[in-house]
């Protein structure tokens, strides 16, 4: 009876032992991925800074980040420029997480 006992206590230790290694696994995964996106938001809004007002017409683009993040895509949405001619930019990445898409949004001004 002892050893059935010890057995099934064993047993349920390592089923938590190994729900734990997975549940770790899928958020240090997801902890990359975030990893990534913030890296590419930033190039990409450094790029958006770079072109300056004049060079950013009014409408949505969308593109890839070529061959390294090709899973990775973003969107970039220019509105008109406000009564002091800031000009806000919206900016969509799109990443492949646990089978499914996932979007993160971040917002910029040009002046």
């Amino acid at each position: 009876m002892e050893v059935l006992v010890a057995t099934m206590v064993l047993a349920l230790g390592l089923l938590a032992a190994l729900t734990a290694f997975s549940m770790a696994s899928r958020v240090r995964g997801a902890s990359s991925n975030d990893t990534v996106i913030s890296f590419l938001a930033q190039q990409k809004l450094a790029e958006i800074r770079a072109l300056g007002r004049e060079q950013l017409p009014a409408g949505t683009e969308e593109g890839d980040f070529g061959p390294d993040f090709a899973e990775y895509a973003w969107r970039m949405t220019v509105r008109e420029p406000d009564d002091v001619n800031v000009v806000p930019v919206d900016l969509t990445i799109s990443a492949p997480e646990a089978g499914r898409n996932r979007e993160t949004h971040f917002s910029t001004a040009v002046f």
